[in-house]
């Protein structure tokens, strides 16, 4: 690493050619014509139980976040875990994060009730080392470098794509554990809506809307939601949240096709926790929060085998904090912080006949932040601010190899990102994927190198920040296999990775008592992880899902808030004509154990303390009536119930998570 300035005159030149990529969909990896999994691929991925047709072979999924191709799930050579809209669609889950609870080596806190701030780690890494993406959209906060998962609800979500490890080569800053990338749904078909509505303990309501299909050459699809609790505190733990999504796919030409995407969500919670270093509830301070992105992306086939795509993006966030003086406290805290992320790129694919597939890429990306903070004491005040904005542009070179008819998978990548704070980073990947004379067993490994930028408040925040910090560097060995031979019956992943990063961003004391952040920390976590899923009935279907994961660190001190144990098992029941006919219905149970782990604790003066292991139990129900309206359409009644034993536990120390609470509803789509 080292600190350059770019030149202005590099920069313009660059964004002139950089117009902007997303991650979109493309071509299948066996071949570069139109396919069966390329439709279900625009569709939104497979859903259980579809076959191709003329076979009772269930359709590939297919996946983009790997490779920004279109590659089949069970020829990734990384670790890749998908959620489709089937799955969320068993568990009624109203949030992203309550799916991403369950994926191998995902530990996901949450700071008390529904809406406070939610943090996830990705094998191991901190919170703002994983990358989310929602349509390729970059949506990490600019100034804390962690995403917020609170409000980011599954509404016209049509699947989650997780990529474990080794997303620095393709994506840049923050990849460190991996990328999350939340897929729209895309429209098809006859013109068709939803309405659901659903109450619940808590004064928690819920209503959605939702329209989808095609007219012409237009296929959209479009929602909106509201959901408003009261939360299970008797003062100050009441949250709301506003939802819009929208996706248009114009057909421009027979090879071109213009895309939009947008999504809003607006909330605002009661953090009844605020206090809780004082160990008394607060009856007033209040957090809202804005954000909305829009993106625009043009794919088009320039010549037979030569793919351009083309895609412009801007994500904004608005957030603020008001917590005034109470009987506990004495201080006053207004603030309010903005930010932005403008993103352009441009993205070349070559395919060559059904062995090779060149992807070369080139991105422009400008960072902005606003904070404005401002605390009033009878014995102090504090009044911090600042308004930066930072550049970055990257280019991207990956090949991947298909030989010995499929046998050997091979896939090798370089990055090259020049920031304007930091420097030069440079994020080389390789990973191969080796099929066994056993059908269907594959054998993988890999090796990648990422970094994280400082975010600025690590750059600029008053009596903390350093403008001349360095990157955080990691590198990462991984091998695995996996078993899709009974892919109909029973599929198993075993995966195991080596990861260390070094030059850690750590507040340092400083001789005026302050802190200072600088580069000096080193990290180094190994991690096995363990995922099968086995159909053992069928009419009706019981399905049967497990994950367990190992995380140690090697070095010291113990990793905060992620257990050396977590696992899970699901059990889900499909049947049909139950009580009478033309009715379907699903019942879902998930169990999730979480191990002891290490927090501070508040009501010890935030010392270390060791937070107890919990069992979390979640059941979802649903019941359709099929054809129950004039035109046809189906009726559905639904209920879930989560934290079905009443457990007591702390996702983080000294916040308390939700008791058993239900929610029930209808849902009409016509």
């Amino acid at each position: 690493m080292r600190r350059e300035t770019m030149r202005g005159s590099v920069l313009v030149g660059i964004a002139a050619v950089a117009l902007v990529c997303g991650v979109g969909t493309a071509r299948a990896q066996a071949a570069p014509a139109a396919s069966a999994e390329t439709d279900a691929a625009e569709d939104g991925g497979t859903v259980s139980g579809a076959t191709q047709s003329g076979s009772d072979e269930p359709l590939a999924t297919i996946v983009v976040t790997a490779t920004r191709t279109e590659t089949r799930l069970d020829e990734t050579t990384t670790t890749v875990t998908v959620i489709d809209r089937a799955e969320i669609e068993q568990r009624h889950a109203e949030t992203v994060v309550e799916l991403l609870r369950d994926v191998p080596d995902v530990d996901v806190v949450q700071n008390g009730s529904r809406g406070t701030n939610t943090e996830l780690f990705l094998r191991g890494a901190d919170a703002d080392q994983t990358l989310v993406l929602i349509d390729g959209v970059e949506v990490n906060s600019v100034t804390l470098g962690a995403f917020d998962f609170s409000s980011l609800t599954t509404d016209n979500v049509e699947r989650i794509e997780v990529l474990r490890g080794a997303g620095g080569t393709l994506y840049g800053s923050q990849a460190i554990g991996g990328v999350i990338n939340v897929i729209t749904r895309a429209g098809g078909g006859a013109p068709h809506g939803s309405v659901l509505g659903e109450g619940g303990n808590g004064s928690t309501g819920h209503g959605a809307v939702s329209s989808a299909g095609q007219m012409g050459r237009l296929r959209y699809s479009v929602a909106g939601a509201y959901l408003d609790t009261q939360g299970f505190h008797a003062h100050n733990d009441d949250y709301r949240n506003g939802t819009a999504s929208l996706r248009l796919d114009y057909d421009v030409a027979e090879h071109a096709t213009a895309r939009l995407f947008f999504r809003y969500a607006n909330a605002d919670v009661g953090l009844i926790n605020s206090n809780n270093f004082l160990a008394a509830p607060d009856p007033n301070a209040r957090q809202s929060d804005e954000l909305y992105l829009i993106k625009g992306e043009w794919e088009q086939e320039l010549i037979p085998d030569l793919e351009l795509r083309v895609a412009g993006s801007f994500a904004h966030s608005d957030e603020h904090f008001n917590d005034p003086p109470d009987a506990a406290e004495t201080s006053d805290t207004r603030s309010t912080i903005t930010g932005g992320i403008v993103t352009s790129e441009i993205q070349l694919n070559h395919y060559w006949k059904q062995l090779m597939i060149t992807t070369a890429g080139i991105e422009f990306e400008e960072r902005s932040a606003n904070i404005r903070s401002l605390t009033v004491d009878p014995a102090f005040t504090f009044n911090d601010h600042f308004d930066e904005s930072r550049r970055n542009v990257a280019g991207y070179f990956q090949e991947q190899l298909r030989l010995l008819d499929g046998a050997l998978l091979g896939v090798g990548g370089v990055r090259v990102d020049g920031n304007q704070e930091f420097g030069t980073a440079v994020s080389p990947s390789g990973s191969v994927s080796y099929a066994l004379p056993i059908p269907g067993v594959r054998l993988k490994a890999g090796y990648a190198e990422g970094f994280r930028a400082p975010t600025f408040n690590e750059l600029f925040f008053p009596n903390f920040g350093n403008p001349n910090l360095g990157a955080e560097t990691s590198r990462e060995y991984s091998v695995g296999v996996v078993d899709t031979a009974w892919q109909r019956r029973a599929t198993s992943e075993l995966a195991l990775f080596d990861r260390v990063t070094h030059d850690l961003i750590e507040g340092q004391p400083q001789p005026d008592g302050s802190f200072q952040a600088e580069n000096v920390g080193t990290v180094h976590v190994r991690g096995v992880e363990i995922a099968p899923r086995v159909l053992v009935w069928r009419d009706p279907d019981v399905t049967i899902g497990a994950s367990y994961a190992r995380l140690f660190r090697v070095d010291t001190p113990p990793l905060l808030r992620r257990p050396k144990h977590r696992g899970g098992v699901t059990v889900n029941v499909a049947g049909r004509d139950l009580l009478r006919p033309r009715t379907h219905y699903d019942v879902n149970l998930n169990l999730r154990v979480v191990g002891d782990r290490q927090d501070v604790n508040p009501a010890a003066g935030f010392a270390f303390d060791e937070n107890p292991a919990y069992t979390k139990v979640d059941l979802a129900a649903s019941y359709t009536l099929e054809g129950m309206f004039p035109r046809g359409g189906d009726l559905t009644l639904f209920a879930k119930v989560e934290n079905l034993l009443d457990a007591r536990y702390d996702e983080a120390l000294g916040f308390r998570a939700p008791p058993i609470n239900f929610l029930a509803g209808l849902r009409a789509a016509f």
